[in-house]
């Protein structure tokens, strides 16, 4: 996990608190999907807004623009979960002492915001391992999909170029909403679930995505896609006893982070 590693594909890392990796996480040895309206960024939170286009000469005006986006929206977003990793940043070396502040477990910024300011742990997976449970579990049920997350910022207008708020209403009449809905996720789901802006980048996101038949939230059984685990700097004596008996036997190596003289190290006990 650590000496030696230079693939920049091989790890996902999960940032979460000591009390949800205790009670939830390791206990029932499961990853959460959540709803896509859950996120922290309103530029996924809040509803979207449609234009309408027709190649067949539909008069645009019979439809109510806010009722019909609305309700895109929620055939869209409230049927959609996910769950949310860092990756390493390409340009790994190998060489441990030089690589720590590239890797996907080492960002200060998510670990306050996600791991209880330190205090949590953040969770090592096998990618390929990890996406192999997913499609076992729900891959013939749902729409998957899953990726890094791009980076770039839009400015308010129309253009050309972004057809992702655009209803096609010929095809939308021709199949109805719940269907076109899919059919534009399919079409359009990079941009629409996969793109934040820039101000993001530095979390160098990485999704699993579900477009599922319900608003209840997914969990997957991890399994042996679980391969390490990383400590806060500040997590409590109590919470590491725990979080290691929640893992013992299971093959997961333990590790930590701590500071000093404003440099970043690992904590080998």
């Amino acid at each position: 996990m650590i000496i030696g590693h230079s693939d920049p594909h091989k790890y996902l890392y999960h940032y979460t608190s000591a009390e949800t990796a205790i009670t939830g996480i390791l206990k029932f040895r499961t990853l959460r999907l959540s709803p896509y309206t859950k996120t922290n960024d309103p530029k996924e939170s809040k509803d979207w807004l449609f234009d309408f286009g027709s190649r067949e000469g539909r008069d645009l005006s019979t439809y109510n623009r806010n009722d019909l986006s609305g309700k895109l929206s929620q055939e869209l977003k409230h049927k959609t979960h996910l769950t949310c990793f860092s990756t390493d940043d390409p340009s790994l070396s190998g060489v441990h002492p030089f690589d720590i502040y590239k890797r996907g477990f080492c960002k200060p910024r998510m670990w306050d915001r996600y791991a209880g300011g330190h205090t949590g742990v953040c969770l090592v997976f096998d990618r390929q391992r990890l996406i192999a449970q997913v499609e076992k579990q729900i891959g013939d049920r749902y729409s998957l999909y899953y990726g890094p997350v791009a980076y770039a910022n839009h400015f308010v207008g129309h253009h050309p170029d972004h057809q992702e708020f655009t209803v096609d209403v010929d095809l939308l009449e021709s199949v109805g909403i719940k269907e076109y809905a899919q059919m534009h996720l399919a079409t359009f789901f990079q941009s629409l679930f996969f793109e934040k802006l820039t101000d993001w980048r530095d979390e160098s996101e990485w999704r699993v995505l579900a477009f599922t038949d319900s608003d209840k939230p997914v969990d997957i059984s991890f399994e042996q896609s679980l391969v390490g685990l990383m400590f806060g700097c500040d997590v409590t004596p109590e919470n590491r006893k725990e979080i290691t008996e929640l893992n013992h036997c299971s093959g997961v190596q333990h590790e930590g982070l701590q500071w000093k003289n404003s440099r970043v190290w690992y904590d080998w006990k």
